[in-house]
């Protein structure tokens, strides 16, 4: 896939999402109920860890794909045959 698609593609997924952001913002109905602090805590923590957790699927990934993970067990196996 060609880097140009690809953002024409999230470019595309971005004014969807706009799009739908929008019209929910505009056919909202009231809530009657009651939010506390803790939620949007709460809200944060889970956007944090989705961050963590992507940040450590990518690293995983590139290291696999240049061989770290491989090399490194090849070495410590050898190092605790020899011992």
């Amino acid at each position: 896939m060609k880097l140009s698609s690809l953002f024409k593609r999230v470019a595309y997924c971005g004014a969807v999402a706009t799009w739908i952001f929008a019209i929910l913002c505009v056919i909202e109905r009231p809530a009657y109920a009651y939010v506390d602090p803790g939620s949007g805590l709460f809200f944060l923590q889970v956007i944090g860890s989705t961050f963590v957790g992507f940040g450590y699927l990518a690293r995983k990934r590139i290291a696999q794909l240049f061989g770290v993970f491989g090399k490194g067990k090849n070495a410590t196996q050898s190092d605790v045959d020899a011992g």
